[in-house]
């Protein structure tokens, strides 16, 4: 299986009509386990073994949110190893049933119950049973690994085989593996992304204040030590980029993206794709903007994508889910056919296929539709003139071929404006836009 680790595929997500800035979700789903984390349980473990820090047929004991945990799992399967998983009830109930199906051992520190985070008392019970154990077992403490974000090398990689260049990274911030990983990995092929990183509000890796939070895999709860990665090159995203999103608009965001897309991620995915989304306008022109999508949604189905887990904890909120919907359809990529349309072009043809007894008809106007849409019109205005003479036909696709007219004029005035002002970076607007005083807008 770990063969299957990597080369996931890139999705176009949003892009910004005013700057031409593009969106991409790096879709860690497709890893097996559903998951980034994989890659750096690989690495840790390589990593240990290069060392001799694991010997043959040893015991890999690790403090685990899950999706780590599902990592060990697979590759202490495939290489002979016993795994032993410290969680807590905070983590969903497919992962830790995953790590079991995967002949993991889990031992819990707190109660069935208490789905409180217990990163702390998870790490430190680990370190215990593996000291107690002695030479034969190895804790791999994940936050406090240099392997861990080597692990994410081979992500950089990827991106830059599938992009000319990675302007923006963005990604949640746990460990810190993906995000600085795969930021060290583009620095080193001559690419030095701009960095955004994402956290829990409650997590305190970005600073106070601290309180619960029920993101799972991600952020620094209090009491819990950041780890090697954050405390080393936390200094690379600068402070306006150290964005803290609630559960609310994470979950409401996963939930968005499986209501509009089809597409299920975790909700630490989902703070990370909001803090995108809210930014896209922002970001310079032209950028490459790429989310690191550490996990899928398959695992939340009976926590953030169930109504009543939602309600119980106070965290669904209708309103938010709409707003970003509509966000995501605001910056759809032009490629991309709003589903909206869809709908509404096929009720148009079952409408023309019962209004029409006549056959000849039926295959005039179907034509029609295929026409109108070709040329550009909407569904909306289809819809509108399908009902309407030919006269008004006739009027509609003058009014549209000199809209296409217009446009294209003002393509032909910015190219010449570039070609004019290229040396002095001056970009004159088309029909002379004026400022205040009346001057030509640049």
């Amino acid at each position: 299986m770990s063969e299957l680790i990597g080369r996931t595929p890139l999705f176009e997500l949003a892009v910004s009509r005013a700057t031409g800035t593009r969106l991409f979700l790096k879709l860690e789903t497709m890893n097996p386990t559903g998951a980034a984390k994989i890659r750096m349980a690989r690495a840790m473990v390589l990593d240990a073994e290069r060392r001799a820090a694991l010997p043959a047929g040893g015991h890999i004991i690790e403090s685990t949110s899950g999706n780590t945990g599902l990592g060990l799992a697979v590759v202490a399967r495939e290489r002979g190893y016993r795994f032993t998983a410290v969680v807590d009830h905070h983590a969903s109930a497919a992962k830790l049933n995953g790590m079991r199906a995967m002949g993991a051992e889990l031992v819990f520190v707190s109660e069935e119950g208490d789905d409180g985070l217990s990163t702390s008392a998870r790490e430190e019970r680990a370190a215990e049973l593996a000291a107690q154990e002695g030479p034969t077992a190895y804790f791999p403490a994940q936050h406090d690994n240099p392997a861990n974000g080597v692990g994410y090398y081979a992500l950089a990689e990827e991106l830059l085989d599938n992009l000319e260049k990675v302007d923006i990274l963005i990604g949640a911030v746990g460990t810190g593996g993906s995000l600085f990983g795969t930021a060290r990995g583009l620095r080193d092929r001559g690419c030095d992304p701009r960095l955004v990183g994402v956290e829990p509000e409650g997590s305190i890796a970005f600073g106070p204040p601290a309180h619960d939070y029920w993101q799972s895999g991600t952020g620094t709860p209090e009491g819990a030590s950041p780890g090697f990665h954050v405390d080393q090159d936390l200094r690379l995203i600068e402070e306006r980029d150290r964005i803290k999103v609630s559960d609310v608009d994470a979950f409401a965001t996963a939930r968005a993206l499986a209501a509009q897309l089809g597409l299920l991620i975790g909700g630490s995915s989902g703070s990370s794709v909001l803090a995108a989304l809210e930014r896209l306008e922002e970001f310079p022109a032209h950028s490459n903007v790429v989310v690191i999508i550490n996990d899928d949604g398959e695992k939340y189905l009976d926590t953030v994508f169930d109504d009543q887990w939602m309600n119980d904890r106070h965290l669904l909120d209708r309103t938010r889910e709409s707003e970003i919907v509509e966000l995501v359809r605001q910056h759809r990529p032009p490629h991309r056919v709003d589903p909206h349309e869809i709908e509404l072009m096929r009720h148009l043809e079952t409408a023309l296929s019962y209004d029409s007894a006549d056959g000849a008809e039926l295959a005039r106007q179907s034509g029609l539709v295929h026409a109108l849409t070709a040329v550009g019109l909407s569904a909306n205005e289809i819809g509108d003139l399908l009902g309407g003479t030919e006269d008004q036909l006739c009027l509609a696709l003058g009014k549209h071929r000199q809209r296409l007219t217009d446009q294209a004029a003002m393509v032909a005035q910015l190219l010449a404006s570039l070609r004019r002002d290229e040396n002095t970076h001056t970009i004159l607007m088309p029909d002379a836009a004026t400022d205040r005083d009346g001057a030509p807008a640049k």
